[in-house]
């Protein structure tokens, strides 16, 4: 069984590297074949344009089954101009933000336009009212839903790329949208140097109160480089329900999820409890924990005076230490440089440099016995310190309830939405925005984001593949990995253990030793047969146990062992009770031959005598 798998194994990995060559070899032979034939350049260019082309951009509609019309829909047909739907910034921060609805750079869809931001090191702000309001409402069974899809054509070193759900009252002047327009979430990605995230904040309303703080969501510790890196194009997508629920996916797959009620930062429930502001420390109040001793004394050979560090008086300069030498000479190869200025800089002096002749001695100059630690040291006295009889602990405000306290609902704390803006900083420009969809309908996203994203994503891949930049199988691997860090242990276990286990399917298993089975009387009889031979041929210059040498065997003798062992396989032989004996004898015999070392000659003639019996 172990030879028949270890013959399939080998089968496998043959078949394995058969096929991996021929499917490289055609293109193997192709290479050879044009490699002495230099093709133009010009050729080379319109093999690549014909080799890809752009697919028709079609544009994306809701289905015949959509339950609900979207809050907000654009995806920048060809007729809408900026200060139609999206209205600029008037502020002037944002002056010199320029923005514009065009197409991307490198196509991949023709006809396809996005808002693109066209300036770097720059303040953009661009903001649309909402076809409908959103109103949070808990007893409502709608969901939030924001999808869109950026794309960094340039890559980005430091910027964002979020949307801002603009809190009631910004649609009634969009000219005035800037970064202090209240806004009732934020959502989407932003990078600075080698941290990126994907944004999810909430600004939440105490109903106390009524003070508006920020709630920012735990991020994931997952979140890749490529969403910025790649130059390609990434659907983001956020879903909000009543009950506080919010999943945040990145390409259609979960990047994290949670609560509003517990997994942001601060935590939305206040304290219950908080310390009093308007209480006051008594002034009585004694917090030290220890005090100096007031009775205790500096001793009279304390002596405070003493050096930390005196000279050692039986140091004695080494033999070999040369003071006619200085430790630092002038560097003689040294030369003054050709803009040095006298007047400005100085008279020039050449650079010192360890003398060489100081090298290998204990040192040169002048020698100066060291210094040890003054045994005499004691330093400046001080006051011991005891504990503290009037210590009352560590003071602390008395705890009241939080006026301020309320339990929330995730719905009710939250301004309803009316428009959506991009207000942001960047230090990369051509940022494509495209598909803002704002909804409730989860099926609704996912077929807007088939209609355009999926589209994109492969025509991507296509247009990467002819121009010779996919990543291939391993590339799609490591990607993958950066995305989700727990691919890695995968990864690993996939390739470690088969190795393990075809190491020890190999070289792991001994091959042990057929057992000698002593209860067949034909094998028994030939085994021991042939051992006594070779016992006989390699002991017959050897003394025997009487110290005399053994004697061979006479040939008939020989001839009586050869017809008791020619019996025929065949014929079944009958086992009569002498027989039995005689077998038990043989295999006694046989037994302390090799266990007990006899002389071929001695168990041979016991042999024959058990035989003879």
């Amino acid at each position: 069984m172990l030879l028949l798998s270890r013959k399939w194994v080998i089968f496998y990995i043959f078949m394995i590297s058969t096929i991996t060559f021929a499917s490289s070899s055609d293109e193997f032979e192709e290479l050879v074949e044009t490699e002495d034939e230099p093709i133009p350049q010009e050729s080379v260019e319109e093999e690549e344009k014909e080799k890809y082309q752009p697919a028709q951009f079609v544009a994306p509609h809701f289905g015949e089954q959509s339950s609900s019309q979207p809050l907000f829909f654009d995806y920048f047909p060809a007729n809408r101009k900026i200060g139609e739907k999206w209205v600029k910034s008037s502020a002037e921060k944002y002056a010199a933000g320029v923005l514009a609805i065009e197409a991307p750079k490198t196509v991949t869809l023709e006809g396809d336009l996005g808002l693109v931001v066209k300036t770097k090191a720059r303040h953009h702000a661009i903001a649309a009212k909402l076809d409908k309001p959103f109103n949070f409402d808990a007893t409502s069974a709608d969901k939030l839903v924001v999808q869109y899809d950026v794309k960094y054509e340039e890559g980005q070193e430091c910027g964002g790329g979020y949307l801002k759900l603009l809190s009631e009252g910004a649609e009634k002047n969009l000219a005035d949208f800037q970064d202090q327009t209240p806004y009732t979430i934020m959502f989407g990605p932003d990078k600075c140097g080698s941290n990126g995230k994907v944004h999810l904040i909430f600004r939440y309303r105490n109903p106390k109160n009524g003070s508006i703080d920020e709630y920012h969501a735990t991020q994931s510790p997952k979140t890749g480089t490529t969403y910025w890196d790649d130059h390609k194009t990434h659907l983001y997508t956020f879903v909000f329900k009543p009950n506080g629920e919010y999943n945040v996916n990145v390409d259609s797959s979960t990047l994290f999820y949670g609560n509003i009620l517990n997994d942001v930062i601060p935590h939305l429930t206040p304290p219950k409890e908080i310390f009093d502001p308007s209480d006051v420390k008594p002034s009585d109040w004694d917090d030290r924990a220890e005090i100096e001793d007031e009775t205790a004394s500096k001793p009279e050979d304390w002596d405070e005076n003493e050096p930390k560090e005196v000279v050692d008086e039986n140091a004695s300069k080494p033999s070999d230490w040369n003071e006619e030498e200085n430790e630092l000479i002038a560097d003689s190869e040294a030369i003054k440089p050709a803009d040095w200025d006298e007047e400005m800089d100085g008279e020039w002096e050449p650079p010192m440099i360890d003398n060489p002749l100081c090298k290998g001695i204990s040192g040169c100059g002048l020698w100066k016995p060291p210094t040890i630690k003054n045994p005499k040291y004691k330093g400046k006295w001080i006051r011991p310190k005891i504990a503290n009889p009037a210590f009352k602990g560590v003071w602390s405000a008395r705890l009241i309830e939080n006026p301020h306290y309320f339990e929330p609902t995730p719905f009710d704390g939250l301004t309803p939405i009316t428009a959506v803006g991009i207000e942001m900083w960047t230090m990369s420009e051509n940022i494509v925005f495209d598909n803002i969809l704002i909804t409730t309908s989860v099926e609704d996203a996912a077929e807007i984001a088939q209609q355009t994203y999926s589209i994109k994503k492969s025509e991507e891949a296509k247009l990467a593949a002819a121009n010779g930049e996919g990543s291939g199988i391993l590339g799609s691997i490591f990607e993958a990995a950066e995305e989700k860090p727990w691919l890695w242990a995968v990864y690993i276990l996939c390739l470690i253990l088969p190795v393990i286990f075809f190491a020890v399917f190999i070289f792991g298993r001994k091959s042990k030793p057929a057992p000698v089975n002593y209860g067949s009387n034909k094998r028994n009889e030939d085994d021991v047969t042939n051992l006594g031979d070779e016992d006989e041929e390699e002991d017959e210059s050897q003394p025997g146990p009487s110290g005399t040498q053994n004697i061979a065997a006479s040939p008939e003798e020989d001839q009586e062992d050869e017809d008791l062992e020619e019996i025929p396989g065949d014929v079944p032989q009958q086992k009569t009770a002498e027989n039995s004996s005689a077998e038990e004898d043989v295999e006694v015999i046989a037994t302390e031959e090799i266990v007990g070392k006899k002389s071929p000659k001695q168990t041979g003639a016991k042999r024959r005598v058990a035989r003879k019996d």
